[in-house]
């Protein structure tokens, strides 16, 4: 199986972490905070809110990245005994074997402590090996070890089956614009999320 195969669904997860971010704000701003039997009143409901979570795009789309991911995840945990972050890291280096631990941690969206476990879990499971260069391990590469291969082979085996399901219910036309449309949308968020919020609501004001 080629390098990069089963890349695109894992990245469900990946391709749209900043959801998960923007969503669980969206909802801490929304409870209602009680103290000790002192809650605050609730407010009447706006019979036309200027935002439906339902329709809302950005949920939209990560309710369909959790639902993929669920099965994913109880799969490569139960079977290979792997974390989300260690799958992310395994996926990352199977594409790009030999990466930094620092580019590990942009391509998977995790922070050093995250990277330092994850990677520790795929070395000790005999998934990849750590090469330190001149004893600085800061420059260690990461490298995906025959093991580690098999082991993601797997899990893109599941990957792309849930790809398919999800793809027979479109037809070639809409495929397409599917593709076309994700694509302007990665783009835009991706521009979304270096302006920061600031630029949002300067833009809108």
């Amino acid at each position: 199986m080629g390098e990069a195969a089963g890349i695109m669904f894992v990245i469900p997860s990946i391709r749209y972490r900043w959801l998960n971010d923007v969503f669980r704000d969206m909802v801490a701003n929304c409870k209602h905070i009680a103290i000790k039997g002192n809650a605050m009143p609730l407010s009447k409901p706006n019979p036309q809110p200027s935002l439906r979570l339902s329709n809302w795009l950005p949920y939209r789309l990560f309710i369909v990245a959790t639902q993929i991911a669920r099965p994913l995840e109880a799969f490569y945990g139960e079977r290979f005994g792997l974390s989300q972050a260690g799958w992310r890291i395994l996926a990352t280096i199977a594409e790009r074997t030999g990466s930094s631990a620092g580019e590990i941690g942009r391509a998977c969206a995790l922070d050093p402590f995250a990277v330092s476990r994850g990677i520790g879990q795929l070395v000790e499971r005999g998934f990849a090996k750590r090469s330190t260069a001149k004893g600085d391990r800061r420059l260690a590469s990461i490298t995906i070890t025959p093991r580690g291969r098999e082991t993601f082979d797997d899990i893109a085996t599941l990957g792309r089956a849930i790809e398919a399901r999800l793809l027979a219910t479109l037809t070639n036309e809409e495929r397409r614009a599917v593709g076309t449309a994700l694509g302007k949308l990665e783009a835009e968020s991706a521009r979304i999320e270096v302006g920061g919020w600031h630029a949002l609501l300067d833009g809108a004001a």
